[in-house]
């Protein structure tokens, strides 16, 4: 795996019972003054991201009714990020601009959230799986690389599964799969939200007019790390509170039984093409591991000890550092 560069960082490797590789990464301050040094790193960096979007190329793509939008970046192999809930394309402002350098990166709006359009359809894992994969197709892309965060990983696993002389390599982040770890996560996490968002109606009702609270709620520790700032959920903001929007991210939740059935379905052909997980040490650990290596048992993982559940915003660099090898070794294969 590749070298981190963050000061005081070291690595400790050890291997997991199955063919799955997992390595647990940690990272440690050293004083104040590194703090401070930190701090002035990552507003400096924070505005060099603000200062790449701007260089974005913005494209809406109407495929099977439904108008997808998404931003482009970069040239070489393709890379599709799916972003989560609740997030748009913007999620992955810090991670595009170092992956762009080897790569033509796509950071898409999933069906329904930011600013693509609903599907009438419904909104679920097997539904958004196969429009962007309509998508990659209409966009004439061969084989694509596959990066999904959150509600992303299951669809994007869901393309990988469904469609897989399209996906070069599939990676997931931060989330099991439904039926692979997701129920036993929630339970153990006591992740409140699913059930809430499963009621039909009722968090709609409870939210309208405080979206700002429900969202901040889920950003919360990365607000205060300053990962996300509070510029960031303004931008957040501009799409769900839009009529419509947080009951199309509600849609997601309530289709988890159909989405548990159809990812059962597709597992059961184990994935061809080169996988990675990466977890998070203060939001569930290796689940996305153990979760992935189930239905990929070459699976290769790791866990950034100190990352919480948003993982591109708050240790981008790091997950680069696992994400950039890991792409060009799959480019190769």
């Amino acid at each position: 795996m590749a070298q981190l560069h963050e000061s005081q960082a070291y690595i400790r490797s050890r291997i997991i019972p199955s063919p799955l590789i997992y390595q647990r990464r940690k990272y440690r301050c050293a004083g104040a003054r590194l703090a401070r040094m930190n701090a002035t790193r990552e507003h400096r960096e924070h505005l060099e991201h603000r200062e790449h979007l701007e260089h974005l190329e913005h494209r809406e793509t109407t495929v099977e009714g439904v108008r997808l939008h998404w931003v482009r970046a970069g040239s070489g192999t393709p890379v599709v990020l799916l972003h989560g809930w609740p997030q748009t394309w913007y999620a992955w402002r810090k991670v595009i601009p170092q992956l762009a350098r080897d790569h033509e990166v796509f950071a898409v709006d999933l069906p329904g959230l930011g600013d693509s359009g609903s599907s009438p359809r419904g909104h679920g894992v097997r539904i958004a799986a196969d429009l962007l994969d309509a998508w990659r197709a209409e966009l004439g892309l061969d084989r694509v690389h596959v990066v999904g965060h959150d509600l992303g990983g299951p669809i994007g696993y869901a393309w990988a599964a469904a469609h897989p002389s399209h996906v070069r390599s599939f990676t997931l982040l931060a989330v099991p799969l439904h039926g692979f770890g997701l129920s036993e996560l929630i339970a153990r996490a006591g992740l409140w939200h699913f059930g809430f968002f499963s009621v039909p109606g009722l968090a709609e009702e409870l939210a309208e007019g405080r979206e700002r609270i429900l969202l901040e709620h889920f950003y919360g520790p990365a607000m205060e790390s300053g990962a996300i700032r509070p510029a960031d959920v303004d931008t957040y903001l501009r799409t769900y509170t839009r009529p419509g929007r947080l009951a199309n991210g509600f849609a997601y939740y309530r289709n988890a039984p159909a989405d548990t059935a159809a990812i059962a379905e597709l597992a059961r052909t184990r994935l061809p093409m080169p996988t990675l997980a990466v977890g998070c040490g203060r939001a569930g650990g290796a689940a996305p591991l153990h979760s992935l290596g189930q239905v990929a048992p070459a699976t290769r993982g790791a866990v950034i000890d100190d990352s919480g559940h948003h993982l591109p915003e708050e240790h981008p660099g790091p997950l680069l550092s696992l994400l950039a090898p890991f792409l060009a070794e799959a480019d190769g294969s």
